[in-house]
């Protein structure tokens, strides 16, 4: 026969039997912190899994072909519809060289982009976001635009609208002077006409009024073409690479004004365009009728296509942008477009765009059938007009009431006003509205190609991997907790533990034995603690052998205190 301790389930019975203010000590305690941090232990792995979640790490390099030109037996077909009505479809990241220069104008109001390429990798949509590295043939655009501030002679007009709901059709007509526009701008007079081109000095454009107070009507016109150019020997290709205005440059008149219908009332039929216009910067400026501010920019446009062998190469995954449709302020959100072509007015860095770092670029052409076709299909500025009308205006602001050749799809049409309104340049507005057509004219056209080439693909693979520390911290918090409290237990025990013989029973069972206990020991020698308890309380009117509520031990203790509870 031998007798057993209760096992750690005695000691929480009398924890949990204890006073509040006896459970807030510190054995207790420590006990808790001990029972907590064992079972929190056993949810350790759970934890952990908490830090765990999908991310991208670098895959191998892979070697493969893509097919990255076209065979002279596949038709380049034109498309039906201009490109600018067309909903763009690809806002990809790209390499980026830019051009070192400022495009704030000169004391002279001339205003450079300088050239700006702008690499695209071909690959679709799938892959494209998750490409680390690449290297292989690419296409790429070159583009520049330059603006100066106009000297135009000419005369406003109203026309009647005919079907259309409008008071009339407000246009400008007359005749661009390039060499006093020059002169102006402290520049030495370019050639004005080579190889079948000449750029073009007359106009006759639509002009839009403000169709909200605050707002301004804006346009961008492109001048009559008609007699400058020569069509058996002009190709479009304009290569402003090495300077901002040729023969060849795609020209663009900007307009803006604050005139309502009423404002502009005082037309009538025929009104001369003020001479000498106040200049601000790269824009000329009248005071007309009232109150009316019109600001004119003349612009020269040069986009050139060309085909490079590029090595490129980012370190993360990228998140293509979006213009969301906002359908109760019936307008969208450029925003993230704008700072992914680096025309945002807080000057995105190149982390914040995005953007491919172009570690080379060699061997670059510019001589193809698909290049060409690309070169005609941007620097006309109207995709899939093959003869653009003379006068052709296009729609630079939603806010604007007139009549236009073409309106442009709202992502053209918000991209250019947006840039314009927080940059005040229109080389910038017009170098981010072709780059979006350029863009979704690169990848709408892979699908034709059809002769392969070898390329170099890196892509980030997804796993399973820690991405956070929150779990690890906690399940650390834990252990060192449980650890820290076995240890405070352990010194407590050493320092408050009493012994009289360490080692040795006979001595603690001794003290038990007594004139009281002898016969009741003999009698009940496998009765339990309350029943001895009872029989001894019954015989010493002073003391008696009895288990301390306060320690848990089995004592001598009062019995005034023991029946109080106060042993």
């Amino acid at each position: 026969m031998r007798g057993a301790n209760d096992g750690p389930w005695r000691l929480v019975y009398l924890i949990l039997r204890s006073s509040i203010r006896k459970f807030l000590s510190l054995q207790p305690l420590l006990m808790l912190i001990l029972l907590l941090g064992t079972m929190a232990t056993q949810f350790a792995s759970t934890i952990l899994v908490t830090d765990l979640d999908v991310a991208p790490i670098l895959g191998y390099a892979n070697h493969t072909q893509l097919n990255l030109s076209v065979s002279d037996g596949i038709p380049l077909a034109q498309p039906s519809e201009s490109q600018w009505i067309l909903k763009p479809t690809d806002y990809a990241s790209f390499g980026e060289i830019p051009s070192g220069t400022s495009v704030q104008p000169t004391a002279q109001g001339f205003s450079d982009t300088g050239n700006v390429k702008r690499i695209f990798v071909p690959l679709g949509h799938d892959n494209r976001t998750q490409i680390r590295h690449y290297s292989g043939r690419a296409y790429g655009v070159n583009s520049r635009v330059a603006c100066a501030a106009p000297v135009l002679s000419g005369e406003f007009q109203t026309i009647d609208p005919g079907a259309k709901p409008l008071p009339f059709v407000l246009t400008m007509i007359g005749n661009i002077s390039y060499e006093a526009t020059f002169r102006n701008a402290g520049l030495d007079v370019p050639p004005l006409c080579a190889d079948g081109k000449c750029l073009p000095s007359q106009f006759n454009c639509t002009m839009p009024t403000a169709g909200i107070p605050g707002r301004l009507g804006t346009y961008m016109c492109a001048p009559d073409l008609s007699n400058v150019i020569d069509s058996k020997n002009f190709t479009y290709f304009s290569d402003g690479r090495n300077s901002p205005v040729t023969p060849r440059s795609m020209v663009w008149l900007v307009t803006r004004n604050n005139g309502s219908f009423d404002d502009w009332s005082f037309v009538k039929n025929v009104s001369k365009i003020p001479d000498n216009p106040s200049r601000d910067d790269e824009w000329a400026r009248w005071k007309l009728g009232d109150d009316i501010n019109l600001d004119a920019s003349l612009c020269f446009s040069e986009f050139l296509w060309d085909m490079s062998d590029v090595d490129m190469s980012i370190s993360h995954d990228t998140v293509e942008p979006t213009v969301p449709y906002d359908p109760k302020l019936r307008t969208a959100d450029t925003a993230a477009v704008r700072t992914l072509l680096g025309v945002n007015h807080r000057k995105p860095t190149p982390a914040d765009r995005q953007l491919f770092t172009v570690n080379s670029v060699s061997n670059t052409t510019i001589d193809s059938r698909l290049l060409h076709y690309l070169d005609g299909a941007l620097t006309s500025g109207i995709y899939g007009i093959p003869d653009p009308p003379s006068g052709t205006t296009i729609n630079g602001d939603g806010a604007s009431y007139g009549v236009s050749s073409i309106n442009p799809f709202l992502d053209y049409d918000l991209t250019f006003q947006n840039t314009l309104n927080e940059t005040n340049r229109p080389a910038l507005a017009l170098q981010a509205t072709f780059t979006i057509m350029a863009m979704d004219l690169h990848y709408a056209n892979l699908a034709q190609l059809d002769v392969p080439e070898e390329v170099s693909i890196t892509l980030a693979v997804p796993v399973t991997v820690p991405v956070r520390w929150t779990g690890f911290a906690i399940v650390a918090g834990i252990v060192f907790a449980n650890t820290i409290s076995i240890i405070a237990i352990t010194v407590v025990f050493l320092l408050r533990t009493r012994f009289s013989k360490q080692g040795h029973f006979w001595h603690t069972i001794s003290q038990l034995i007594s004139e009281k206990t002898v016969d009741i020991l003999q009698a009940s020698a496998e009765s339990r603690d309350d029943i001895i308890q009872k029989e001894l309380m019954t015989d010493d009117p002073i003391m008696i052998v009895a288990r301390s509520k306060r320690t848990g031990r089995v004592q001598v203790l009062r019995k005034e205190d023991v029946e109080k509870g106060r042993a």
